[in-house]
């Protein structure tokens, strides 16, 4: 799969900015100085989009302050903080919060993001069903060998070669407050606890090298932190593994690896947006950045960078 998809961006100018105004508007848009707390998730992207906006507005900067996603968007409720990027929305609680105090804030969905889960290119596994998945991270599954899925020879695979301490399951998981930890509860586990066993790694690079290390490991990754930096490549010292869903109904779906172009497809089960907000209502330094996100040379980083374009076309083409 990786090798037969091939996502091209079929550029469309986006405007942002317009009206009577426009001179007056753009010149507030591209100058001054603009500051973001950005989920950590998605850190890879953001020298790229800093160049290259501010090669293109000489007058405005931008300052980038990573931090995990809750903490964002708490100091944007706050207003300790004006805008934010992060993975996913806001919780019920933060909902009920916003709703409460009247906050007001402006949203550009930026990219199409999706949460994978990574083994070791050692381990046999490459097939797990939805309902694997949860039992792997709650803990019902504590030994490979207790996972039948509908590939025998996976089966066999597992029995041959995950033995004594390898056919325990080491389990890794990003940290409470961040997206990916959020996400994979409410989408995986459906509220359920994490596994008391499971391990906390404190960023994505940490989690990156725990799977490298574990031949008996598995792991959760976004698209972002899995691409090398190159379009529809991604890192091969970890292996993401193929998901079967199962609806609430009891249907299952087809085993979807893990890819830019199931992701862009929406194939895949796992998938979130990647998302600005800010409570700068008024023309500012946040429009003509949202603006340079939301059109092409923006875009094209999303692209590049592993993620796929939310406002600007895309092809699709499969090679066999």
């Amino acid at each position: 799969m990786r090798n037969k998809i091939l996502i091209i961006l079929a550029a469309i100018p986006f405007i942002l900015l317009a009206g009577c105004d426009w001179g007056q508007n753009k010149s507030k848009a591209i100058t001054g100085e603009l500051t973001i707390e950005v989920d950590e998730n998605f850190e890879p992207l953001l020298q790229d989009f800093k160049t290259d906006f501010e090669k293109l507005n000489p007058e405005a900067k931008v300052n980038f302050v990573v931090k995990p996603a809750k903490v964002a968007r708490t100091d944007l409720l706050n207003r300790d903080v004006k805008t934010i990027m992060v993975g996913g929305g806001f919780t019920k609680e933060e909902e009920e919060f916003i709703s409460k105090n009247k906050i007001e804030f402006i949203k550009y969905d930026i990219a199409i993001d999706g949460i994978g889960f990574i083994v070791n290119p050692s381990s046999p596994v490459e097939r797990l069903t939805s309902q694997d998945l949860k039992k792997i991270f709650t803990g019902e599954y504590t030994k490979w060998s207790q996972i039948k899925v509908q590939d025998e020879e996976q089966n066999q695979a597992v029995r041959n070669k995950m033995t004594g301490k390898d056919d325990e399951i080491k389990l890794f998981i990003q940290r409470p407050n961040s997206s990916v930890y959020e996400f994979v509860k409410d989408s995986v586990l459906f509220g359920s606890e994490y596994s008391q066993a499971a391990r906390i790694c404190s960023t994505s690079v940490q989690m990156l090298d725990a799977i490298r290390k574990n031949k008996s490991a598995i792991g959760i990754i976004n698209l972002s932190q899995i691409s090398i930096g190159q379009q529809d490549v991604q890192d091969s010292t970890v292996r993401p593994v193929r998901v079967s869903y199962f609806t609430k109904d009891g249907v299952q779906h087809d085993f979807i690896i893990f890819h830019q172009g199931t992701v862009a497809y929406k194939t895949y089960p796992y998938i979130r947006k990647f998302t600005l907000y800010s409570t700068e209502l008024g023309i500012s330094t946040v429009t003509g950045f949202a603006t340079f996100l939301l059109n092409k040379d923006g875009q094209k980083i999303v692209l590049e960078k592993g993620l796929v374009p939310v406002s600007q076309p895309v092809r699709i083409i499969k090679l066999d």
